[in-house]
């Protein structure tokens, strides 16, 4: 019979903290996590272009971030169905207050055959880059016109953790307004403007998105 080593007093203290730190742990991990507002199980189209909509008479949207106050005037509403490529975070840019994360996305012609597969995704800097082979047969023109990557302004804190929680080679939908925003900083008057175009490229050609709803994986947020 083997005999039992008996702890010494503070081993069992030790040995409780930790699991007591590991609880902690698992249960602040399951409460950062997004929390579905609905269901919908009805698939996800992303073989067409994002919807647009101009808007009549926009409302200018005012958030205070991070002891920042923005103003957000929509310049149209805006619906973007596709399969995430990638996403990032940011913490510690300029605009990581405001926009905590960028979503990259295809649609259309890079869905079907699953052509996107054929390239590697990848963002940096509020940047999303892509790698292909000789034999991929389009040019980057072609690859930009069915891909976008877009800065996510989320309207709380639910929609954010909804889109940092995207999964990638997933179809997902976003969907809110397009928007110019404005700030003073350091005393001078700043903006950073959203592309309303599926065409452009390089500067400017983002989409930036005030996130009111997030669907994949038949679970709504917003």
């Amino acid at each position: 019979m083997r005999r039992a080593h008996r702890p010494q007093r503070g081993t069992m203290l030790a040995g409780r903290a930790t699991c007591a730190l590991l609880m902690l742990g698992l249960l602040l991990g399951l409460a950062c996590g997004p929390t579905p507002t609905a269901r919908d199980a009805s698939p996800i189209v992303v073989s067409e272009d994002p919807a647009q909509e101009a808007l009549d008479a926009p409302q200018i949207v005012t958030l205070r971030r991070g002891g920042q106050e923005y103003h957000l005037t929509p310049k149209a509403h805006f619906v973007l169905r596709g399969i995430v490529l990638s996403r990032s975070s940011y913490g510690y840019d300029a605009m990581s207050k405001l926009a905590p994360c960028d979503v990259a996305l295809c649609w259309g012609q890079l869905v079907k055959g699953k052509q996107y597969k054929q390239l590697k995704w990848s963002q940096s800097m509020r940047w999303y880059w892509w790698k292909y082979g000789e034999g991929f047969g389009h040019d980057n023109d072609w690859v930009s016109r069915w891909s976008s990557n877009t800065h996510i302004i989320p309207a709380d804190k639910n929609l954010e953790r909804a889109a940092k929680s995207l999964k990638k080679g997933q179809p997902a939908e976003l969907e809110g307004d397009l928007v110019f925003v404005e700030w003073t900083q350091d005393g001078a008057s700043r903006s950073w403007n959203s592309s309303l175009s599926r065409e452009d490229q390089e500067n400017g050609s983002c989409e930036i998105l005030y996130l009111k709803r997030v669907k994949q994986g038949g679970k709504v947020y917003e």
